[in-house]
């Protein structure tokens, strides 16, 4: 057992105990034989016998003996002694930023810029040497006094030439700080520690974390079905595009890289003066991340809510207006008898006859909406600051959370409706309904309990965005078509 006075290689005398984990004790020490004070991380003995621990920990030496950088915690030195392994790193004079969000609550824009600036330094000389952290979180995040940053804990760091330490499936990492990658279980890359260093610079600017559940497991999977907690400050613009970029759900759409980071926190100094996202702008609280479309502008979350929803308005008239004259076009031909027209738009003469819709491609007449002709399955759903993102389609033969088992066109009176409010508008209600569902199911009785839910989605090769009804099973996925 350790404890103040025991003395590791005959060199290193425990002080204090500065923290414990799961694999270890961390304590301030002394090196008697240079004569300075270091910090000793202790794997206990009741992993020590483990063998993917004891790799674990010399693969921590390992990782952080290849970078030299002020922003990445020092190693001295390496051994076991007693049965104990133990590694040997600078010791940091200051705080956690954890500890500094603790004591503060949250930081002011500039300070956080700053500090994530200095942290993206240290993180690109980890990635400099192929090393992934894969734990980036404030609690891994020393200040000294002086203000500067440390980067430390590279208890899971995998450098891109190492195997995997754990079993198949299984996800290292905190589950608050892990990239979506990593909760579907794909192998992190140097954007998931970007991906991490946002949520670090959204809880700075929050005074809390951006996702919360019951557990873990909840807490991890949230982002990839909901947005985060919306922010209730002023934000500049620059300093909400910085950290929505971090937070792009595709990591092809984040900072290329850390340095990348780095130099866009840097280039908000001043920022205070430039426009600013407000919550009144909006009528409620402005939020992040609203991450950018992979090829276009930055999206803005909460202030610049009604900007994008003037553009989302000026879209719709215009397909409104498409819409109207596809109809005028299609008048003097005949419906298939189902009161709806499927056939391809002709220039018409004579008298207008009352236009009828037209059926969505993939679709087929379904008493007052449309129902798929096809099974139509879907991954999980994202919402960023109430803004639906597209979700990916699945082969309903694979795992999926989703099916769609109606459609309506998108009602005008719900256009400024968050994508988690749609089902309290009364027509996507009706149309989305528990009947409707178990009208469409294949297995009534297994589909009983399903969720249901409504969200916007253009098909692929479609120019035409419906609102689709969805069904998904209570325990998760399932791998099969639910509804006819």
């Amino acid at each position: 057992m350790l404890h103040a006075g025991v003395r590791l290689g005959d060199r290193y005398r425990l002080e204090d105990r500065l923290g414990a984990g799961g694999m270890g004790e961390v304590w301030r020490a002394v090196d008697e034989l240079l004569g300075r004070r270091v910090a000793v991380k202790a794997m206990l003995p009741s992993v020590a016998d483990d063998p993917d621990f004891a790799r674990r920990f010399l693969a921590e030496a390992k990782s952080m003996a290849r970078v030299n950088h002020p922003a990445v915690a020092a190693i001295h030195d390496f051994g076991t002694a007693g049965g104990i392994a133990y590694l040997v790193m600078e010791l940091v004079a200051g705080e956690s930023l954890a500890q500094r969000l603790a004591r503060a609550g949250r930081l002011g824009a500039a300070e956080t810029m700053r500090l994530i600036a200095l942290a993206a330094d240290g993180l690109q000389a980890v990635h400099d040497q192929g090393i992934v952290h894969r734990d980036i979180k404030p609690a891994n995040l020393l200040i000294r006094p002086d203000g500067s940053v440390v980067i430390t804990d590279f208890g899971i760091a995998r450098h891109e030439d190492a195997s995997r330490l754990t079993a198949s499936g299984a996800i290292l990492g905190t589950p608050s700080y892990l990239s979506p990658e990593q909760v579907m279980g794909q192998a992190a890359t140097p954007r998931s520690d970007i991906y991490a260093l946002g949520l670090t610079a959204y809880e700075c600017l929050a005074g809390e974390r951006p996702f919360a559940g019951d557990n873990p497991y909840a807490v991890a999977l949230q982002r990839l079905q909901s947005a985060p907690r919306t922010i209730g400050v002023t934000l500049p613009v620059p300093v909400v595009t910085v950290v929505e970029r971090a937070l792009a759900l595709d990591p092809a759409a984040r900072w290329p890289t850390a340095a990348a980071l780095a130099g866009a926190a840097r280039a908000t100094e001043g920022a205070g003066s430039s426009p600013a996202l407000r919550p009144a702008d909006s009528g409620r609280r402005a939020g992040l991340p609203a991450v950018p479309p992979p090829n276009g502008p930055a999206g803005r979350p909460g202030g610049a809510a009604r900007p994008r929803r003037a553009v989302v308005a000026a879209s719709l008239a215009v397909l409104l207006v498409a819409a109207g004259a596809a109809w005028l076009l299609t008048q003097s031909r005949r419906d298939n008898g189902t009161g709806y027209r499927s056939d391809p738009a002709v220039a018409a003469t004579g008298p207008a006859a009352p236009a009828k819709p037209v059926i969505p491609a993939g679709f087929s007449a379904c008493d007052k909406s449309f129902c798929p002709s096809e099974p139509m399955c879907w991954g999980g759903l994202t919402a960023i600051s109430g803004e639906a993102r597209p979700p990916e389609r699945i082969p309903c033969a694979e795992d999926h959370y989703w099916e769609t088992f109606a459609a309506i066109a998108y009602p005008g009176d719900a256009a400024e409706a968050r994508a988690d409010e749609l089902m309290d508008n009364a027509e996507v209600a009706t149309a989305c309904s528990a009947g409707l569902m178990a009208a469409r199911s294949r297995d009534r009785t297994s589909t009983s309990t399903w969720r249901r839910t409504a969200w916007p989605i253009q098909l692929k090769g479609s120019t035409v965005t419906l609102l689709h009804c969805l069904a998904g099973a209570t325990g998760g996925e399932t791998s099969t078509a639910a509804f006819r």
